[in-house]
Formats: structure tokens, sequence, C-alpha cells
């Protein structure tokens, strides 16, 4: 008896103008999400080989001293290969780290050079189930309890001995597989194009992940279709389901999330950019002031010291005072990098902060479980993004120090820079002598440490969304079985 409601009910899904509708819409929308955001990891992959190329910073050692020197030394965050299926913050996040002996910069995110792309957002495979599948998923399930009732077909099949637990069940498992076929289908033909892409390249991990992804959308439709079954065994009529189950959608998968951000941001506020570069300048300028006294001191005291009138007293007064300049210099940058990275940190974990408690608030939304999910797995989220910026800061004490220590940067005051056609390796070194540096002398210079996030790693900072999804489907099914069990079919 299961069987046959099951197949009865595929098959009227299958056969109506509704469903051939929606699949159309949705393979439609899936392949050209795919395609396009193919096109876009394309793009992005090579740009960020130009890049690399061009400064030979984020994957290999520059082959100039005169990039550390004039403060140019960048790293890159590389774009990963599911951001062609599920975007993330990679395009709305800096892609690149500017990182000198006092400063960590980020910037150079994909909006800047095209604010037309924030305003409409991200159109990849994410966004189509998000907002397209879902609403498909309660226009498919609005009348499937009260829609018969209208119709007098429920009260006919209940009057043949069939039992309602058995009804809603096998009612509830057609449905599902036929709200499953819009998006697997289309899944799979855009899964052959990505494999068969020659310029893609899909890891075992990454397949792995891709499956993780596929279960996280199964089940945030299945919410969508079990709170339309509820919804439906509730009410008389399907007009009244239809119009409860809009608002229900819209609530609860846009305004909850949007309305999270907004409540943590006044909950947990962090400065905006102006205030961190007045805190770091006000500051530099404080530096200034105090150090610039204590060095004309000095200075007065050690011209005291020599013989202004013997050649060499004065040129062995000019050394020490070249040497007490470099040491100030150095002790002014270390100063006020250690500032500047504890208000970086500061500023940093205060973001993280906020954004945990936006998460936390809007655990009750199934569309950012599923965006938080989605984005974690593919490894295009805020957390991946957070661990590029942690990098970079981690980096910044790493090469300052390797500066200071290396005699051979040492740039002497006022001495003008050479330009040595055909070669960029000419450093000025601390006598005020000019020579050409090996550029495999460079091999020794630490690189940022930017690993990402292991698969199992991914597997557990998801748990609380899926089992976020999960209470939510239980809670559904076990609310349509009461509602169906206890409804009156007249």
């Amino acid at each position: 008896m299961l069987k046959d409601i099951i197949k009865k009910e595929i098959l009227d899904h299958l056969l109506s103008a509704k469903f051939l509708f929606m699949f159309i819409i949705c393979s439609a929308l899936i392949l050209l999400s795919v395609y396009m955001g193919t096109g876009n990891y394309l793009a992005d992959k090579k740009m960020y080989d130009e890049d690399i190329s061009y400064d030979g910073l984020a994957l290999s050692p520059p082959n100039t001293y005169s990039v550390i020197l004039e403060g140019a030394l960048k790293t890159y965050r590389a774009p990963r290969t599911l951001g062609a299926l599920v975007k993330g913050v990679e395009d709305a996040a800096g892609r690149m780290s500017h990182v000198t002996q006092t400063e960590v910069g980020l910037g150079e995110s994909k909006y800047e050079s095209n604010p037309q792309a924030a305003v409409f957002g991200a159109f990849d495979l994410l966004f189509i189930v998000k907002m397209a599948l879902s609403l498909f998923a309660v226009l498919l399930v609005f009348d499937a309890i009260c829609g018969e009732r209208e119709k007098g077909t429920l009260k006919l099949t209940l009057a043949n001995s069939v039992p309602r637990d058995r009804l809603l069940l096998g009612k509830a498992i057609g449905g599902y597989i036929s709200l499953c076929v819009p998006l697997l289908i289309p899944m799979l033909l855009s899964l052959i194009y990505l494999s068969l892409h020659p310029a893609i390249v899909l890891t075992g991990e990454d397949w792995q992940r891709l499956c993780f992804i596929c279960l996280m959308f199964l089940l945030y439709l299945s919410v969508f279709f079990f709170l339309g079954l509820l919804v439906s065994s509730l009410t008389a009529r399907s007009s009244t389901s239809l119009l409860i189950l809009i608002f229900a959608w819209s609530v609860w998968g846009i305004v909850v999330p949007k309305a999270a951000i907004i409540i943590a941001g006044h909950l947990r506020p962090i400065p905006v950019p102006n205030e961190i570069y007045a805190q770091k300048t006000a500051f530099s300028n404080q530096l200034n002031q105090e150090m610039s006294l204590v060095l004309q001191q000095k200075q007065q005291d050690l011209r005291a010291q020599y013989d202004q009138t013997d050649a060499a007293a004065r040129q062995e007064l000019s050394r020490v005072l070249s040497e007490l300049s470099r040491e100030h210099n150095q002790e002014r940058q270390r100063r006020l990098g250690e500032n500047n990275e504890k208000i970086d940190r500061d500023y940093q974990m205060r973001k993280e902060a906020q954004a945990a408690l936006a998460k936390n608030l809007s655990i009750i939304s199934p569309s950012a479980a599923l965006t938080f999910s989605a984005t974690t797995l593919a490894q295009t989220g805020v957390g991946d993004y957070n661990r590029f910026v942690k990098a970079a800061l981690d980096y910044k004490p790493v090469i300052a120090e390797w500066v200071n220590t290396n005699p051979d940067l040492r740039e002497a005051p006022g001495a003008p820079r050479p330009t040595v056609p055909g070669t960029n390796v000419t450093i000025v070194t601390s006598g005020g002598t000019y020579k050409q540096i090996d550029p495999f002398t460079l091999a020794g210079m630490p690189q940022p440490a930017i690993e990402p996030e292991n698969l199992s790693r991914s597997i557990v900072r998801i748990l609380p969304d899926l089992i976020s999804m999960i209470v939510m489907i239980v809670l559904l099914m076990g609310g349509a079985y009461f509602a169906f069990i206890r409804c009156d079919v007249r």
C-alpha cells in the first residue's frame, strides 16, 4: 500500500505542468550558475597567477631587496576550486595582504574594481538552492493535504481504510523524491561538466566536500518541504496555506539572517576603519614627538664629546650619528609595529566575536545554517578569510625580525638609489656603497604560512548547522504528523 501511495504521488507531480515548469527553471538556473561560476573562477585564477608571477611573493621569495625596503611585500589569497559552485566571500573579502615592518594592510576585493557586482550579489549554486529551490519546495507541497481536502479526494482515500500515518508517509516520500529531481539531475550534469573541464582540477577531498555540500542542500530543502506539509495539514484552504508559507519562507530564510547581523552589530559593535587609522596615527605622532626629543638630546651629547675642529673626529662623529639614527629608526619601527599589531589583532578579535554572535543568533534560520555550512565546506567562508588575515598578522613580526637582523637591508640615510638597466637586485649597504646581490641569497626569507582547513576540521565546524537543520526537520515532521492525524477531512 505504501509503495502504491508513493508511486501515485510521484506520478502526480512528474506529470503536472507545475513540476515541468519547476524542472526547466531549476535546471537552467543551476547549469547557468555553474557555467558562470567556472568562468569567474578561471578569471580569478588567472589574475592570481599573474599577481604572483609579477610580484613573485605569494609562492616564492622575491628577487630584490628593494621590494622589502619600499614596503611592497604582498601575499595573495588563492581562489578555491569549489568557489565555482559556492562563491562565499571570495568577491567581497580582500584578496591581498600588504605587509611591511610596521603595518598590515588588507584590500583589493573584487567589489572595489566592480562595485556593481556588490549590488546584485553572487549568482552561484548556493544562491539558487537557497532562493529558487526552497521556494519551489513550498510551491510543490503547499496543497498536498488541504488541496485534496478541498477537492474531497482526501475523504475518499481515507474511506478505503488507508491509515493516516501511512498516507502521510507516502505523500512525504513521494513528494520529496519529486522535489529532489530538479536539483540532482542538473547537479549531476554540472559535476560532469566540471570533471571534464581541462582547467578545473577536483581533488579527492574536493569530491568529499561536494558530497557534504549536496547533503546540506537536501537537508535544507527538507526543512521547507516538511514546513509545507505542516502548514498544509493545519489549514483548510490551499490559498491560505500558500500565503502562510510564502510569509514563513521570507521571514525564516531572508529576514532572520539579516536581522541577526544587525542585532549582533548593535550588541558587539566594532570600530570603523577610520577609527583604527586615527588610533594608529595618534600613536605614531606621539611616538615621533617623544623619540625625536630623545634623539636630539643624544645627538647634542655626542657632539659635545667630539672635537669639531679635527677632521678624523668629525668623520667618526658622522659615523656614530648615522648609527644612532639607524638604531633610533629601528626602535621606532619596532614600537610602532607592536602597537599596530596590537590594534589589528584586537580589531580582528572583535570582528570574529561579532560574526560568531550573528551566527548564533541566526541558527534558527535554515538559510543561515546552509550558508555557513556550504561556504565552510567550499573553503570560501568567513572562517577561511580570517585564517588568511591571521596569517598576515603572524607574518608581520616574522618578516620585521628578518629585515632587522639582515645587515644588507640597512640603507644609508640620504643615499640615492641607482638605476641599473636590466636588473632589479641592486641595494644600498650600511656603508653607503652599492653592491649587487645574487637573487638566490633571498631563499632564506620567511614566507607566510597560509594553511587551508582540512576536511575533518570543516566537518566539526559545520556540526552545529547540521544538527540545527536535523532538529528543524524532526520538529516539522512531528508537527505535520500530529496535525494530519488530528485534522478534520470533511
